[in-house]
């Protein structure tokens, strides 16, 4: 797993972009956005030359700041990064959620822990949609977890048998992932930074084995 923040910007090659991204990055029109692209395709340029090209990837990127998922080429893997602010949880829920985790959501003590169980919903999902091809946002509802009444959450995947883990970062970010591999034999993660850059403190919020199909 590779992280990588503002300091990153300075290592962007744009002539290493392939002809479709050369394309994207022209049509960006405000500084937040390109200070976005360039983050994340430095990270994504110095991921691709250090791993294997047949390695699966998968990037993310959100205020500034970028994660990349790596993995063997046979593995389906998603990764999602969001940045903690206010949001109407509520109606965002309605949209994405099912109803259980609507009711979890709700049962929060307050609205940091709701924020902090919407965001670990929100990057589970976006995570599941990378990773299997799903549809954003007519399958968000589909996937995700299952809160019990004990307070267990148990994972709710696509099809075939899924690992997944979610992150706090600092105060400021939550990051989730979700793997599908040959083994299912837990995964040991290796943390890596782009150069010049540094992980936050990590806070695990939970990991998850489930299967579906």
């Amino acid at each position: 797993m590779w992280w990588a923040d503002q300091g990153a910007a300075a290592d962007y090659q744009p002539d290493l972009l392939s002809a479709a991204d050369a394309r994207r990055a022209s049509a960006l029109r405000s500084a937040k956005a390109r200070d976005d692209w360039q983050v994340s395709r430095a990270l994504l340029q110095q991921v691709r030359a250090d791993a294997h090209p047949a390695h699966a990837l998968s990037l993310s990127h959100s205020g500034g700041h970028a994660l990349c998922a790596q993995a063997p080429r046979d593995w389906a893997v998603g990764v999602d990064l969001e940045r903690v602010r206010a949001r109407d949880t509520a109606a965002l829920a309605a949209w994405v959620c099912s109803e259980p985790e609507r009711a979890w959501l709700a049962r929060a003590a307050d609205t940091a822990a709701r924020l902090e169980r919407f965001y670990m919903l929100w990057t589970l999902k976006e995570a599941f949609v990378k990773a299997a091809g799903l549809d954003f946002p007519a399958d968000m509802a589909s996937i995700g977890l299952t809160p019990a009444a004990s307070g267990r959450l148990a994972l709710r995947p696509p099809a075939g048998r899924w690992q997944a883990m979610c992150w706090g970062l600092g105060g400021d970010w939550v990051m989730a992932a979700a793997w599908r591999g040959a083994d299912p034999a837990p995964v040991r993660i290796g943390w890596r930074a782009a150069a010049g850059c540094a992980w936050p403190a990590r806070r695990l919020l939970g990991e998850w084995t489930g299967q579906a199909g």
